[in-house]
């Protein structure tokens, strides 16, 4: 079975409630998330899909952004959502923004530092394909109720390496062939403080997909990251960024690259606080 990947052309564009009558068209950078009280910036993107053949299997869609100046560092989340209404690059305000739909989301991540920083939006990506509903893009917005200068700045220059970008891949929907998958799951919990504390080692290399959710069940929050292993001994982060847990919030995540054993990292963000973790692993083989 071969694995395609496509990259479609993005269109990006900033709206500001300090400026909510404002179109700001093609910018070189974009700010994103909450500088003042008044002033919170989000960005949206619109791209096609229709270069994806009918009868495909979507395996995952992955937008990136390049953050190029982080504020004052201070991290904050992120989050893509399906927008319900079309919007056009030239026209587009705060004030004419299209509403989004709370309930189809894409990966939310912390942003704290400078880099690059990949949303997972393969299920967003899925519904549009099947028609479920309508491709009108995304917007990305931070969670907005938190304190002000968590805006980050993230580089918009067209055709730069560091240029957002959509990835997608897909394969073919063969009919011939099929061979039947079988369902895993397995959970277990662990304790958490300011150290790293680590789930079981999962034999992760004849699996088709997987996820894992992750629940915070204490009253303090808890940073995660998935990391790989070739040999069950070394590990190494999937990805650079991690993911804040809320006080009793539940989050899902997948592993970026193939790798032969894979685990849960967890800890606690404030030195001396504690909590507590449950772990679902669900993978098809």
């Amino acid at each position: 079975m071969s694995f395609i990947k496509i990259f479609p052309q993005i269109e990006t564009a900033q709206i500001s409630s300090y400026e909510p009558n404002k179109v700001f068209g093609l910018c070189k950078s974009m700010y994103l998330g909450r500088k003042a009280t008044n002033n919170i910036f989000r960005m949206l993107f619109k791209f096609p899909i229709t270069s994806i053949p009918d009868e495909c299997i979507i395996l995952k869609a992955i937008l990136k952004i390049y953050v190029k100046f982080a504020g004052m560092l201070i991290p904050s989340s992120f989050t893509p959502y399906a927008l319900k209404k079309d919007w056009n690059i030239q026209t587009i305000t705060w004030k004419q923004q299209p509403l989004f739909d709370p309930n189809i989301s894409g990966e939310t991540i912390c942003i704290k530092r400078t880099g690059f920083y990949h949303f997972n939006i393969t299920n967003i990506v899925i519904k549009w394909y099947k028609n479920e509903i309508i491709n009108y893009g995304l917007i990305l917005k931070e969670d907005e109720e938190l304190k002000n200068g968590t805006y980050k700045q993230v580089n918009t220059v067209t055709n730069s390496n560091l240029a957002p970008i959509i990835e997608i891949t897909y394969t073919q929907n063969s009919k011939i062939n099929i061979i039947p998958t079988r369902y895993v799951s397995k959970t277990e919990e662990i304790d958490t403080d300011e150290l790293y504390r680590f789930s079981s080692i999962v034999n992760i290399s004849l699996t088709k997909t997987i996820t894992y959710h992750v629940e915070n069940l204490g009253s303090t929050p808890v940073e995660i990251k998935f990391q790989t292993s070739p040999n069950g001994i070394s590990f190494v982060d999937d990805c650079p960024e991690t993911r804040i847990i809320k006080p009793h919030e539940l989050i899902w995540t997948t592993p970026y690259s193939f790798a032969k054993y894979g685990r849960i990292a967890a800890k606690n963000i404030h030195p001396g606080e504690t909590s507590r973790i449950r772990i679902w692993y669900e993978a098809q083989e």
